[in-house]
């Protein structure tokens, strides 16, 4: 018996890996039809449709080109860095996220998918293992934090050393804001508190959470703990919401603001999966990075039997995304 229970709580934990990583990649796409555009915008291009299926870039969004299904750049950072982590047996290898990010900037899908420049920035100087030059951007890219979501995937109880260790080292080259790093621990973490079947259902739970993740922030920086801690106070967890509450729309891309606005939207939709990551793919501003995430974490919560097969069917990539999540599921074997 005790085998046997043994044994169903390692399959749910795997399917919520595989979930993590399936869910991101559909959050990503999803997102990525209405990039740019002001959640007003949004709905009035959209009308009672409102993106619950994989669509086209609309037509003044940043990313009109757009295909339905097509995953986008923060799902190809993603990507990579988890099979960087898959060839190193759980463990990151400097050297080798290196070459792998060398040749994703050489891929003209990857080009194509709108990395942007700062992204682009961030991801020479971690190839080129030096911060010279991103005093020019002066803007702590979001995308350098969502991509540590693969890492919550792997076994070890949250919070560890070595966590914090690894979320540091994908984006320690990347950036001398410190707050970058202190999101992607967060980011990380959140993911392994949750595939680890950390609860969140009651709003003293949600609340116990929040200030959990206030303490990982803390110890890293205190201007990105300081946006965390704002994601609480003035959302109200106790039923699912008819609409996204002003605080959680138009997002932009500042990881300070991204990070925590995606925990939010998650948060307050946390008992339905796909109710999430629409809601996140209208929200307005950088859509397909904060959809993204909030796949990640819904994910990670609810797992890959949540998704609807609408989606996985469609999502491109398909062979990839899921080699890579059963990979990283089979950690836990």
């Amino acid at each position: 018996m005790v085998d046997t229970a043994h044994n169903s709580q390692i399959e749910s934990i795997k399917d919520r890996v595989r979930g993590t990583i399936l869910a991101s990649a559909c959050g990503n796409s999803l997102g990525g039809s209405a990039i740019g555009l002001t959640r007003k915008e949004i709905m009035i291009s959209t009308g009672l449709a409102q993106l619950k299926d994989f669509a086209p870039g609309l037509s003044r969004s940043q990313m009109p080109e757009h295909k339905a299904g097509n995953i986008l750049a923060d799902s190809f950072l993603a990507l990579t860095l988890a099979e960087s982590l898959i060839a190193g047996k759980g463990h990151l290898h400097d050297e080798d996220l290196r070459k792998r990010f060398a040749e994703l900037i050489e891929d003209p899908e990857f080009l194509a998918s709108g990395p942007g420049a700062v992204c682009l920035g961030t991801i020479r100087c971690m190839i080129d293992a030096t911060a010279s030059g991103l005093q020019c951007f002066n803007l702590p890219d979001p995308s350098t934090a969502v991509r540590a979501f693969p890492l919550g995937c792997l076994p070890g109880p949250p919070k560890t050393a070595e966590l914090k260790t690894a979320a540091n080292l994908q984006c320690a080259a990347a950036y001398s804001d410190k707050s970058v790093a202190a999101a992607a621990v967060v980011v990380a973490d959140t993911v392994n508190f949750l595939v680890q079947g950390g609860k969140i259902d009651t709003v003293e739970e949600v609340h116990a959470f929040v200030q959990r993740e206030l303490e990982v922030a803390r110890s890293l920086d205190d201007r990105f703990a300081d946006a965390w801690d704002g994601i609480a106070p003035d959302l109200d967890y106790s039923g699912m919401p008819d609409d996204l509450p002003y605080s959680l729309i138009n997002v932009q891309a500042n990881v300070a603001e991204l990070v925590p606005t995606a925990a939010g939207i998650f948060l307050i939709f946390r008992h339905d999966l796909e109710k999430s990551i629409c809601a996140a793919a209208l929200s307005g501003g950088d859509t397909d990075t904060v959809a993204c995430l909030v796949g990640a974490f819904a994910g990670a919560y609810h797992g890959a039997k949540a998704l609807p097969s609408r989606w996985t069917e469609q999502i491109a990539h398909k062979e990839r995304i899921n080699h890579v999540a059963a990979n990283l599921a089979d950690f836990w074997n």
